[in-house]
């Protein structure tokens, strides 16, 4: 066993030679800069100090590189890598594993990992932004000359609690005028878990006609949503039950997916005969004072009389009254899925610090067609086209904005790309007609060979590329 792990170590750690030139590098005078000479007890420290980050990288890196390739699906190959581009601040390091980028969009995938403590989990947000711009170097520090910024979200992909690592992406747009910069560089100042989002639904299809135990609103018990709240309601207070009651938990528990902040407690019909959803908080757990997103949904139908509830805070969660739903409308509620979203804060720890880590970030640049003229009734000024994205100027006033577009290759088969971010300005007036200026974008669901492009399809209308 010891001649076994003796030999798994020496595979993760750095080979004799490596050790050899570590310590020639540390002990002796460099061109750089003159250091006293180490002993060979603090060489040797020093090795082992790299030999165990190199082993706690080996356990960690994986992992969440493997999470990152099934996040990137096709787009694995096109994704740079970025290498020793990372800090740590608080105990806390951040990494910067790879980039996708075009004259469109730059997207940044790093991870973060807490090196001393369980600080993190899967609601943690970060505070920051990723910039890229140009690199002006002085004798006294390096700056990014900004060219574009991103905004202070970023989107958490997942998290390990067995690394204690999560794994996040931010973008910046350089839309219409800002061009891509080799210069990039994730900030960030701030990090907390006391912020959850919800976003959840539950079937419905297990609901009976059967009457659930049914409580008074307890003097406790506080309203913080009405149906009066919401513009054009079709449900006034008027119609609300007199006397309100709330149901009481834990008669038909299920659990909502990808959070342990909340589950379904109850859900069926109270003794005021509505229909009621009560929904479980784990300790610490405050919805905003507006309560969540409720509402029902059938898949390919909407009815907008299910949208309308009362949220009422319980103890130990929140009870939601659909007051337009009653026991006659059972079949239609077991076709239904209760779904949920909005903000809320719950226990956990906010990590305030800096951290930067500042790398080079390629791009694959966007070809400009060789094409202009009328599409679907618009006039096309200019048309782009990346392995990642088309853009569009034009005079469209709105249409384009939803309509997906389609890359046909030269053997005949296509590649969708969805509508994506744009502008739409005001119309202006040029002699007697308003002319429009638009900027469309779309991206493609999985990265194409420009050169392997025949044409651009959009509805029946094809754009033709060179």
């Amino acid at each position: 066993m010891k001649n076994r792990y003796r030999h798994e170590m020496e595979e993760l750690g750095p080979s004799p030679e490596e050790l050899r030139r570590l310590y020639t590098m540390i002990s002796m005078e460099t061109k750089q800069k003159r250091t006293r000479q180490l002993s060979w007890r603090a060489a040797v420290a020093l090795a082992c100090a790299v030999l165990m980050a190199t082993v706690a990288a080996a356990a960690v890196i994986p992992a969440v590189r493997e999470t990152l390739q099934r996040q990137l699906g096709a787009f694995a190959p096109y994704v740079q890598p970025v290498e020793g581009a990372m800090c740590q601040d608080q105990g806390v390091e951040i990494q910067v594993l790879g980039a996708l980028s075009d004259d469109l969009e730059a997207r940044v995938y790093f991870s973060v990992q807490d090196m001393e403590g369980d600080r993190l989990d899967e609601c943690l947000t970060l505070k920051g932004q990723l910039i890229t711009g140009e690199k002006k170097e002085t004798e006294e520090s390096s700056e990014i000359s900004v060219s574009s910024v991103g905004t202070s979200y970023f989107q958490l992909i997942s998290y390990d609690p067995e690394t204690r690592t999560a794994l996040f992406s931010a973008s910046v747009y350089y839309g219409e005028q800002a061009q891509p910069r080799p210069d990039a560089q994730v900030s960030i100042t701030g990090m907390t878990t006391q912020e959850g989002k919800l976003y959840a639904n539950a079937s419905c299809s297990a609901v009976t006609g059967n009457t659930l135990e049914s409580l008074p609103a307890g003097a406790k018990d506080r309203v913080i949503f009405r149906p009066s709240d919401v513009v054009n309601s079709p449900c006034t207070d008027e119609v609300l039950p007199q006397n309100l009651v709330v149901l009481a938990p834990d008669q038909n528990p299920m659990p909502l997916a990808d959070t342990q902040d909340m589950w379904i407690s109850s859900m069926g019909f109270a003794s005021d005969g509505y229909f009621h959803v009560r929904l479980g908080f784990a300790e610490g757990v405050t919805p905003e004072e507006g309560g969540f997103f409720c509402d029902l949904f059938q898949s390919g139908s909407w009815d907008d009389r299910l949208f309308v509830c009362q949220q009422t805070l319980v103890e130990g969660g929140m009870d939601i009254l659909f007051p337009l739903i009653r026991r006659d409308d059972l079949a239609l509620i077991q076709r239904c899925k209760a779904r949920f979203y909005g903000p809320y804060t719950r226990l956990g720890q906010s990590i305030e610090g800096s951290w930067t880590a500042s790398f080079q970030m390629e791009h694959y640049p966007s070809a400009v067609l060789d094409w202009t003229g009328e599409l679907l009734g618009r006039q096309v000024r200019k048309v782009t086209v990346s392995p990642l994205s088309v853009t569009m100027y034009s005079n469209d006033s709105g249409g384009f904005h939803s309509t997906p577009l389609y890359a046909v290759r030269k053997d005949g088969t296509t590649v969708a790309a969805e509508p994506d971010t744009g502008r739409y300005s005001a119309p202006v007036l040029e002699g007697e007609s308003l002319v429009q200026d638009a900027f469309n974008t779309w991206k493609f669901e999985e990265p194409v060979n420009v050169a392997d492009i025949a044409g651009l399809r959009l509805e029946d209308e094809t754009i033709p590329v060179n």
